[in-house]
């Protein structure tokens, strides 16, 4: 009878928890997409420092950024309260662009007749300096909240007309004509077929509009000061020449930013993810 070699239990490598084999999430591209921007940050805050520091430089023109980050703190009530102003205008006007913006595409891919009425204006429209149309818009909508969100949603409209016409256009043919031999419905096709097709691209216009609104409101904001928001705090401000508070404001600002564009990320991984799942039949 040959008996079975006995492990060694000295070198036996006992199976880890489970708890152990899962997969810990890596950092590192996080890491490596966020430290060196704010190392950059950094280094220029500690250059302006010492530049404002050593080459006595008058506050009228530069403030310390220690100053600078001293009264976003301090009144940091007074900036997010403003900021949540620019944020509601920035987001209305967003929502109000981009809703106008897809249902124009939408019927620019179904008729080149629609595309060549509709597309020289827009574009007129988009080549007309912004600032020159804020006169109009205040007497056409009044001094409240219209104006401005109008002013950003039609700041934000054409990069998402552009974008959102090329994909309800950029269908796979053969998908097409599949689709046009079993009699799919027109509402079918754009639903199925041209609607999953856009969504990419209208996640790469929503990336650059959702900046361009907030540019849009703040600018409206310079010519509604007495409305509220960061843009009429700065333009107070700077009125009285009291910088720190300037700047401060325009770091609000980019905060709101990053935030945004940060939002519009997470949100197109959620919705491809979701475009991603196997369509099961009910």
């Amino acid at each position: 009878m040959i008996s079975e070699p006995v492990p060694d239990l000295d070198t036996f490598d006992a199976p880890e928890p489970r708890s152990r084999r899962l997969s810990r999430p890596d950092l590192r591209p996080t890491l490596t997409w966020i430290l060196p921007p704010l190392v950059a940050l950094l280094l220029l805050a500690v250059a302006v420092e010492l530049w404002v520091r050593l080459g006595d430089v008058s506050i009228w023109l530069m403030p310390r950024p220690t100053a600078v980050v001293e009264s976003f703190f301090v009144d940091f009530g007074r900036y997010f309260n403003e900021g949540l102003k620019t944020l509601a205008v920035s987001l209305g006007g967003l929502a109000i662009g981009t809703a106008a913006a897809t249902l124009l595409a939408a019927g620019v891919a179904h008729s080149q007749m629609l595309e060549r009425a509709v597309l020289p204006i827009a574009i007129m429209v988009k080549v007309t300096p912004v600032v020159a149309l804020i006169p109009l818009f205040i007497i056409w909508l009044g001094h409240g909240w219209n104006p401005k969100i109008a002013i950003a949603a039609l700041i934000t409209y054409f990069p998402v007309l552009i974008n959102a016409i090329a994909g309800f256009r950029d269908v796979d043919p053969r998908m097409h004509d599949f689709f046009r031999s079993v009699n799919a419905s027109t509402w079918e096709i754009f639903r199925h077929l041209r609607w999953p097709a856009a969504v990419p691209y209208l996640f790469a216009s929503l990336k650059i509009s959702v900046t361009l609104s907030l540019i849009g409101a703040v600018v409206a904001e310079f010519f509604l000061s007495g409305q509220g928001g960061l843009g009429a705090v700065i333009w107070i401000e700077q009125n009285s020449l009291r910088l720190e508070q300037v700047f401060a404001s325009v770091l609000m600002l980019t905060v709101i930013g990053v935030t945004l564009s940060t939002a519009v990320v997470v949100a197109e991984r959620l919705f491809s993810w979701r475009l991603d799942q196997p369509v099961t039949a009910s």
